[in-house]
């Protein structure tokens, strides 16, 4: 009987022992290997791994993840931490990347680290599982080939990849010289048929630049077909690329001018509205907008991350349109003067204070006004001239309306003065007497000391109004005064109460 008991007591405990060996031994996670760790992938394009992680027990576990080798690539790890419980008994870890325009190598490996820390412990367990990223595109090339295809014809010492590169890079001389020769005889020939003198100009500013361009990919061409490191070729390509973007940048900013130069000219010329006003500010605003967007797209086709770059520039724009509201302020008001065009070079404008002026200029931050009575150059903000009610006299045209207000005295002939004043506006050289612009007389009212009379007139030069005011004035007072008509001055008759009284106290006096 105690035998049995003993027996029974003894499997219980070598079961103990061996499930507690299994719950210890076996309580880690899995990390499965389902899918190929070994790709290929094209430059300048994006794959992804990925590992299943199994919960392996009734433990619970918090998994972080970890990449090693991958610096310099843009790349994610999906989940990057996670928990395995009883509600989540398994996790697909994904490591997504993309091969960089300009890899430096032939072939990429890492590790991806799987860090166990079982809940309520501090204890840390590690599972490291390796990948390999085998890079191909378009930096390949046949070594001992000519235009990457055809095998190397030269005969021997030449037949080999020395003789392959020279032969490419002479190929590649005359295909850049016919492709200048094709530019510059037939292409400019047919320009020069056309009547505008643009498209003489564009030929010539893309002619040298062409055939740089040609000669540098060729060379890069040739050199790629040395069989040289991947690394090296995308270095070769990303030199071409940065060097393609600057050639652009300085035969678009050529052929912005040309276009401006093109504008200006069928505008009426430098002296034109255009060409002294507008024609400077869209030069500036064209050789900013050309260059920045020029490196921008300079940087991307590089390989280099810009989102960055313009998120801080974005920023830095902000802060600078708080720091500069007054000028920037000045700016848009000037591009609205431009624009808009309530006034040209020239004009003759009546500010709100009454100032007559002439518009010398409008400039970026001030427009600068002669003051034709004072004598004086008068600079105002932009913003201030635009915000302000500005009368421009001399639009529609240049004529001009006048009156000039007379009065005579009480008993003169009103017809024979309405008769005078209308001879005298004629009789002015700078009045306009076409129809419907004739000079009127009209008899206006009954005033205090006389009889008050406007003649109304157009001048035909707004700068002439002065001097056909001051003659007309002139004139009107010699006609009176051979007619016998008077003009009176301001009189009053005053009567004092009591006056009556104090004279007959003098008398009796």
């Amino acid at each position: 009987m105690k035998r049995k008991y003993f027996v029974i007591l003894s499997i219980i405990v070598l079961s103990g022992f061996f499930l507690s060996c299994n719950s210890v031994l076996g309580s880690q996670p899995v990390v499965g290997e389902d899918d190929e760790y070994s790709k290929d992938i094209e430059i300048n394009k994006g794959g992804e791994f990925y590992w299943t992680v199994y919960r392996n027990s009734s433990l619970n576990y918090a998994i972080a993840v970890e990449t090693t080798g991958l610096t310099g690539w843009s790349y994610s790890i999906s989940p990057s931490s996670f928990v395995l419980s009883e509600d989540n008994q398994y996790e697909i870890v994904y490591l997504k990347f993309k091969v960089p325009k300009y890899p430096d190598n032939e072939k990429k490996t890492g590790t991806v680290k799987f860090v166990f820390r079982e809940l309520n412990s501090t204890k840390k367990e590690t599972i490291e599982k390796n990948f390999a990223i085998n890079i191909f595109g378009v930096y390949e090339g046949k070594e001992n080939t000519i235009l990457s295809g055809i095998n190397n014809p030269l005969p021997s010492p030449l037949n080999n990849p020395y003789g392959a590169l020279i032969l490419n890079i002479v190929i590649w001389l005359i295909i850049a010289l016919i492709i200048y020769l094709i530019i510059k005889y037939i292409l400019f020939a047919l320009a020069k048929k056309t009547k505008t003198k643009f498209d003489d100009a564009v030929v010539e500013i893309i002619k040298k630049p062409i055939l740089f361009l040609v000669v540098l990919y060729g060379f890069i061409v040739s050199i790629i077909q040395f069989g040289i490191n991947i690394g090296y070729k995308a270095s070769l390509f990303q030199l071409y690329y940065f060097a393609t973007v600057l050639v652009s940048i300085f035969v678009i900013y050529k052929v912005f001018n040309e276009l401006l130069e093109e504008i200006t000219i069928k505008k009426g010329g430098e002296k034109s509205n255009f060409g002294t006003v507008l024609k400077p500010v869209l030069k500036k605003v064209g050789i900013v907008v050309i260059i920045i967007g020029g490196l921008i797209f300079g940087l991307n086709a590089i390989g280099i991350e810009v989102t960055a770059i313009l998120a801080g520039a974005g920023v830095m724009g902000l802060v600078l349109a708080f720091a500069a509201q007054d000028t920037l302020s000045n700016y848009f008001s000037g591009m609205h003067l431009l624009l808009d065009r309530p006034f040209k070079i020239g004009d003759v404008i009546v500010l709100e204070s009454g100032e007559y002026c002439r518009v010398e200029s409008v400039g970026m931050r001030s427009t600068k006004l002669y003051s034709l009575f004072e004598h004086e150059l008068i600079v105002l903000p932009n913003n201030t001239v635009a915000n302000q009610k500005i009368v421009n006299i001399v639009q529609p045209d240049t004529k001009i309306r006048n009156k000039i207000e007379v009065s005579v005295a009480y008993g003169s002939d009103i017809e024979k003065v309405k008769k005078i004043l209308n001879e005298v506006a004629m009789d002015n050289p700078d009045t306009i007497h076409d129809e419907g612009f004739e000079p009127l007389v009209r008899f206006t009212e009954f005033g205090d000391s006389g009889l008050k009379f406007v003649i109304i007139f157009w001048v035909n030069d707004v700068m002439n109004q002065w001097k056909a005011k001051s003659e007309i004035r002139s004139e009107i007072d010699a006609r009176f005064r051979k007619e016998g008509i008077t003009i009176p001055f301001p009189q009053r008759t005053v009567w004092l109460k009591g006056e009556e009284k104090v004279k007959k106290s003098i008398d009796k006096k």
